[in-house]
């Protein structure tokens, strides 16, 4: 189960202090295995304003767990959860309540190693797409994300995820280790065919509704990576 996070602080200095919270957590909590989080990656917008230009402060986030129950037990959870909303009000941090949208698992892998330190570097493109069809369009994420993990070491997460409210909704997750990678993934001729193939499957352009990040150094935190002992040292979903 996979949680897509978007919190708005109010400035630029708060939406900080949001990320000074936040890896500690990733540092002291998600990174144990008691977590049952897998994943756990928090984003700031990219590129980043160029001097002069208004910043936004917003904060992206995507938590996977094992389980809806391993999520319940992190809302619960008193010394991090808790005591970071704590803080969000009591600090007046946010400008609106943050967005909270529970996915699930559809196709692709969530995590390898790679791309140096973790969180160095590491761009996220984030795609929401309106399918007419969300089985055609699963199937053809599944194909294509078979050849990126044998052919593309620089794509560190590639993940489709659906949900049950939502039949025409899914959400695409990539993770990738730096802007070359990026870049050499999106040039690909067969990431040029399967763009063309969704382009049929989708209500609307697939790139209108796509963000791009930059993680935030030091928030990734994967027990899945290599964990379950898959030979190529990645959690496959």
């Amino acid at each position: 189960m996979a949680l897509l996070c978007m919190l708005h602080p109010k400035t630029c200095e708060k939406q900080q202090r949001c990320l000074e919270l936040l890896r500690r957590s990733a540092r002291e909590y998600y990174r144990q295995p008691d977590a049952k989080c897998t994943t756990w990656s928090y984003f700031t917008p990219f590129p980043p304003p160029k001097p002069g230009k208004p910043a936004n402060p917003a904060i992206g986030g995507m938590e996977i767990y094992t389980s809806k129950k391993a999520l319940q037990s992190q809302v619960d959870d008193p010394i991090y959860f808790q005591s970071y909303h704590d803080a969000v009000k009591r600090e007046d941090l946010y400008e609106k309540p943050e967005e909270l949208v529970a996915w699930y698992r559809a196709a692709g892998f969530e995590a390898r190693s790679g791309g140096g330190k973790e969180g160095e570097g590491v761009l996220i493109s984030i795609s929401k797409m309106d399918c007419k069809d969300r089985q055609q369009v699963v199937e053809a994420i599944t194909d294509f994300a078979e050849w990126v993990d044998k052919s593309e070491p620089f794509v560190l997460t590639y993940a489709l995820f659906s949900r049950p409210k939502a039949p025409n909704e899914a959400v695409l997750f990539v993770r990738y280790a730096d802007s070359k990678g990026l870049k050499s993934h999106s040039n690909a001729p067969e990431h040029v065919e399967v763009v063309k193939k969704l382009s049929k499957l989708l209500n609307g352009d697939l790139g209108k509704g796509t963000t791009l990040w930059q993680e935030v150094g030091d928030s990734f935190a994967s027990t899945g990576d290599g964990s379950h002992g898959t030979e190529s040292g990645r959690s496959k979903l």
